[in-house]
């Protein structure tokens, strides 16, 4: 039997004998990147609010105070656990292309030539057609928070924006993550005039840490959201300020692409883990790919090689190379294409894949790169056993850089993650982006027992799976597996970055095996930032799992 105590011994060590600070509740939980927005959706729970009161609480306060990961003018990811019915439900609030955006549109809006910008008309470019609200698409996430207050919440849409609405508009404190991000951001932010007057002091120069930073536009924009409900956003003020911002500026979102946006509510996806139950989004997140990925991995007596061998994490970063390299092939929007997710759920075809892997050599799997550390993600559980894990984003970091004036909104890039060229993923009038997302609930014995995800763009499929790893196989607590260092795939051929505290011994072992390894920090968030809750199953209570990589916190309800 594997000693469950050596792989704590290894992470105290990984981390310099500093311990864990856990934080449990009794009645309910909440965890998020910003401390303030956490507060606000555990004073929700404390006022009688449920787990999703306290969600679309805790993603309007994160819309207002983490603009480099999350928007109001973004789009999102939801999975709910209901405990009454015992059900799960995927609510997906992405963003859609307005009617006029084609391929052709872009390349002629952003001056493209093939022979001389190839690299664009792929998804993702690196550094083209990232900036200025040509990028933007209809935005999704005030119509998730609209349709989960409405239809699974407690209490009144109108009270649960209220800690987003004085946030905006009292002001909230740049914090030492927030201010660094704004400094790596200026090259996309100044050039606009309208995100200089939303964002900068008088003087022109963007927030420092200690400062407070008031965004009166944006409190005005939640008050219209909070009055109004959906049509606070979608119609009235709120869209002829989108409108007439886009018509000046190069954009196309039209009065009739936001008056027919929607919500859609789809179907979840189930596998299992080692006797767990795995239950992920659907398309077009990719919440598909951890199930692959476990299935992969299933096969290999990951806890009898040990924690972060180099042979375990040998086995680890291959079978993740596989599911990588299928999830952009079968990735889209499944209202227009016909997606067929058996191949990637079934445990024989994972048997098949994991027969490719050798367990003394890497192989490529591809030359894609997958570099991207975006957006954000929210765990929320109340008293009563219901359960939300949601990713929320704007896209890239601020999205396209550009607030639209009036509203104190940064758009979303959300076509930046589309291809010009044909494929499963191009830019299409009304189609949904495929994206990383994979919002996560595990059960056993029928219950749920952890629910977790992560930010990081095309990483967050492998930030699951390693945490869900520590948890399972290597019994980690659920905030210990959090920070556990981690490892990125940074392409398919062969290159994965390492947080330092993995041991030097292992890394140039892994090198040996033909791994092109890269040194991280001891602390980055360039590996995500996962959020979770686990529940003890023996007595209820509730643990919080909070990333310190990316100024996390969790607060408990007793």
């Amino acid at each position: 039997m594997t000693d469950r105590k050596a792989p704590a011994c290894t992470l105290a060590a990984e981390n310099g004998g500093f311990p864990s600070v856990q934080v449990w509740g009794t009645r309910g939980m909440v965890s998020s990147m910003h401390p303030a927005a956490t507060a606000a959706a555990a004073q929700v729970l404390h006022e009688g609010g449920n787990a999703i009161d306290a969600a679309v609480t805790l993603g309007a306060a994160i819309a207002v105070t983490s603009h480099d990961w999350a928007g109001m003018a973004g789009d999102s990811a939801w999975l709910v656990y209901l405990a009454g019915p015992r059900e799960y439900r995927h609510l997906d609030a992405y963003a859609t292309c307005p009617a006029a955006t084609t391929p052709q549109l872009l390349v002629e809006r952003f001056r493209l030539d093939r022979r001389r910008d190839a690299a664009a008309f792929r998804e993702e470019p690196p550094g083209q057609r990232h900036m200025g609200v040509a990028t933007g698409m209809v935005p999704g996430t005030p119509a998730a928070w609209c349709e989960l207050a409405g239809r699974l919440g407690r209490l009144p849409l109108a009270r649960l924006l209220e800690p987003a609405i004085a946030l905006a508009e009292e002001g909230v404190v740049v914090n030492r993550y927030f201010a660094g991000a704004l400094e790596r951001a200026v090259p996309k932010l100044v050039p606009f005039a309208s995100t200089r007057e939303a964002l900068c002091s008088p003087g022109g120069e963007l927030p420092r840490e200690g400062e407070t930073l008031r965004q009166a536009e944006l409190g005005a924009t939640l008050r219209r959201l909070a009055r109004h409900g959906r049509a606070g956003f979608y119609s009235g003020e709120t869209a002829a300020l989108i409108v007439e911002y886009c018509r000046r500026h190069g954009g196309v979102i039209t009065r009739e692409d936001l008056a027919a946006y929607e919500a859609r509510w789809r179907p979840v996806l189930r596998g299992s883990y080692r006797g767990r139950e795995i239950v992920v989004s659907g398309p077009p997140t990719s919440g598909a790919h951890v199930i692959q990925g476990l299935n992969i991995l299933e096969g290999f007596d990951l806890a009898a090689l040990g924690y972060h061998t180099a042979a375990a994490l040998h086995l680890l970063i291959e079978a993740t190379k596989l599911c990588l390299a299928d999830r952009r092939a079968l990735g889209g929007d499944p209202d227009f294409l016909p997606i067929d997710l058996g191949a990637v759920l079934c445990k024989e075809e994972a048997r098949r894949l994991r027969e490719t892997i050798s367990g003394e050599r890497a192989a490529p799997r591809g030359k894609r790169s997958l570099a991207g550390a975006s957006t954000t993600h929210i765990v929320v559980a109340d008293a009563e056993g219901n359960l939300v894990s949601a990713t929320q984003t704007i896209g890239s970091a601020f999205g396209c850089g550009e607030v639209i004036s009036g509203t104190g909104m940064l758009m979303n890039d959300r076509t930046w993650w589309m291809a010009l060229d044909q494929g499963p993923n191009v830019v299409a009038p009304g189609h949904r982006a495929n994206i990383g997302h994979a919002p996560t609930i595990v059960a056993a014995d029928g219950r749920p027992c952890l629910a977790l995800g992560s930010p990081g763009g095309l990483g967050i499929v492998q930030y699951v799976i390693q945490t869900l790893v520590n948890v399972v196989d290597y019994g980690l607590d659920l905030q210990s597996a959090i920070e556990a260092p981690r490892f990125k795939i940074e392409d398919l051929a062969s290159r994965v970055a390492i947080e330092r505290r993995v041991d030097a011994g292992v890394r140039r072992a892994l090198a040996a095996m033909g791994h092109r390894v890269e040194e991280l920090p001891e602390w980055t968030d360039r590996v995500g930032g996962v959020e979770g809750i686990s529940i003890d199953r023996r007595t209820g209570n509730l643990l919080g799992g909070y990333d310190p990589r990316r100024n996390s916190l969790a607060a408990g309800i007793h």
